[in-house]
């Protein structure tokens, strides 16, 4: 995959190991690099790396939910670049937690950040690429959870479920300007926010087992796919739904808990020490 020399891509997210990959795989195929993420202290270390990849690079930080913080954002975008051509939207925030006892706050981050934040990244990056001659591409990241039931994930699928609807709403209102939507929809991916889960052998054996491609997702399954959303090589996708999880909705997955035999009071417990 290559073709994005003299061209723009954001990235948001990028001080995570999907951003971070993503960054690095749009710097390896040409483009120049933004970064952001509400972590300044981590992102210089994602822009060395794109540096290293050959790409030129703008750092950013930026919380998606603050408005005015994404207006700057896409303000330094123009100041810099002039441009932008491709925007992977993988930004976003998840916590374990049963439904009933999930405090407002923790719901309203969820929907803040994953809702809110990818609305507010999403307008900022098309009327950008709206003053542009070539249109461009959005990608956003969601989850197998915005489709499929998963305990103790309510908030971040219910979240993630109206990041969905988002991304073909945009699809349908940005081709006008030559604008592409599209959505991935990653399973278990090794990263930082699942650490505390597969680390378990017991959950990791169990969630394999349940993975017909035979491994878990690394960040770089999604990283390559956002970039070949943005390329030309997918110039008549709009609209569409990637599913990348090792087929592991096919039975059912993930299900990291259940509800099934909580009784009041109990403490939650993975499927595999049930």
């Amino acid at each position: 995959m290559g073709g994005f020399s003299g061209r723009t891509a954001l990235v948001t997210g990028a001080a995570g190991d999907i951003g971070a990959a993503a960054a690095a795989a749009f710097a390896r195929a040409g483009a120049s690099v933004v970064v952001t993420d509400r972590r300044a202290d981590a992102l210089e270390a994602v822009a060395a790396t794109v540096r290293e990849s050959g790409g030129e690079v703008l750092a950013y930080a930026c919380d998606q939910s603050d408005p005015a913080a994404v207006d700057g954002l896409f303000a330094a975008v123009r100041d810099r670049f002039g441009r932008l051509d491709a925007a992977f939207l993988n930004a976003g925030y998840g916590r374990y937690g049963a439904l009933i006892d999930l405090p407002f706050d923790q719901w309203r981050k969820h929907v803040d950040v994953n809702l809110n934040g990818g609305f507010l990244m999403a307008q900022g990056a098309a009327r950008l690429m709206r003053d542009g001659e070539r249109g461009g591409a959005i990608v956003f990241t969601a989850s197998t959870a915005a489709t499929h039931i998963c305990d103790l994930l309510g908030a971040y699928a219910a979240s993630k479920a109206g990041v969905r609807m988002l991304a073909r709403s945009l699809a349908s209102e940005l081709g006008v300007w030559r604008i592409r939507v599209n959505l991935v929809l990653p399973g278990i991916i090794e990263t930082a926010m699942t650490k505390s889960l597969i680390d378990d052998p017991a959950v990791r054996a169990d969630a394999v087992s349940n993975t017909p491609v035979g491994r878990l997702g690394r960040p770089e399954d999604i990283a390559g796919l956002a970039v070949f959303l943005c390329g030309d090589e997918a110039g008549y996708v709009t609209g569409a739904e990637l599913l990348a999880d090792g087929g592991q909705t096919l039975h059912g997955y993930p299900r990291w808990f259940s509800a099934d035999y909580a009784e009041a009071g109990a403490e939650w417990t993975p499927h595999t020490r049930r």
